[in-house]
């Protein structure tokens, strides 16, 4: 607990300098005050909605990013073993796949929310298909990557290729596929509320869209506060499971990265 503190103590500093800079900067200007309101202006307005939010909006979006992201979990892990087992598949798909990535997800929001309908069916296809790519991507580079070394000596051992790929291939990668995890954690409640705003009874896009249309900044800015807190905190989720699952990955020799310790204890780089 203390070192998790000493990790997170400059982060929240700087977090803390941001947000007393924000509050005097907007009540030191008059104008900027009636576009970029006030921190506490915005914490007001939050717990004026405390009961919406927390009833209504925030389970929605939590609901649709969580969902979306397991389905595009389950998706970029099958996507990448198979391009992985199929090289001839691999050099077709993987050029279209990253094409896909160039199409405007906000654009095409609207027809995949008539084509999935109005509900919370849509918000999910379109979290599933944000955070599908940086899965795919990096599952299958963590399985491309795999040790040369270790595989040949599986061979000679006289492993068949479903065991190499089982006790070599899919091991090494899963580093790989929590990395691109956190990355579509990142993007979970971000896209969820991309479809909300389009349209939706509920979540923090919609809650977003009614505060713009009624002029509410603060509450606006309230519901930007709430998606990145959310972010975050999906993204530490993502980082504990990886070390509570990859226990044999977290080595001290591991963490301490480019670092190395002197004999007195002290820590100098290697540069």
């Amino acid at each position: 607990m203390v070192s998790l503190l000493r990790r997170s103590a400059p982060s929240l500093l700087l977090l803390s300098g941001s947000f007393a800079a924000w509050e005097v900067l907007a009540r030191a200007d008059s104008a900027t005050t009636r576009l970029i309101p006030p921190l506490s202006a915005v914490f007001t307005a939050m717990a004026n909605s405390a009961e919406r939010l927390v009833r209504f909006h925030i389970p929605t979006t939590l609901y649709e990013a969580l969902l979306g992201t397991l389905i595009a979990l389950m998706l970029g892990i099958c996507a990448a073993a198979v391009l992985d087992f199929l090289p001839v598949i691999r050099r077709a798909a993987y050029p279209l796949l990253v094409v896909s990535q160039t199409i405007p997800l906000v654009a095409i929001a609207p027809l995949l929310i008539l084509i999935f309908g109005f509900g919370v069916e849509s918000k999910i296809v379109i979290v599933a298909l944000f955070g599908f790519f940086p899965i795919t991507v990096a599952m299958l580079n963590g399985l491309l990557s795999t040790d040369t070394e270790l595989v040949a000596l599986l061979r000679s051992m006289g492993a068949t290729g479903m065991q190499i790929w089982r006790k070599a291939r899919l091991p090494s990668a899963l580093p790989s596929l929590f990395s691109g995890l956190r990355i579509a954690a990142t993007y979970a409640i971000g896209s969820a509320m991309i479809g909300e705003f389009v349209t939706a009874q509920y979540g923090l896009g919609q809650y977003l869209r009614q505060a713009f249309n009624q002029s509410r900044l603060d509450q606006g800015f309230a519901a930007v506060l709430i998606a990145s807190t959310l972010s975050i905190v999906l993204v530490a989720c993502v980082g504990l499971i990886e070390r509570l699952l990859l226990r044999w990955y977290f080595t001290p020799d591991r963490e301490s990265g480019w670092q190395v310790k002197r004999s007195n204890g002290s820590i100098r780089s290697l540069s």
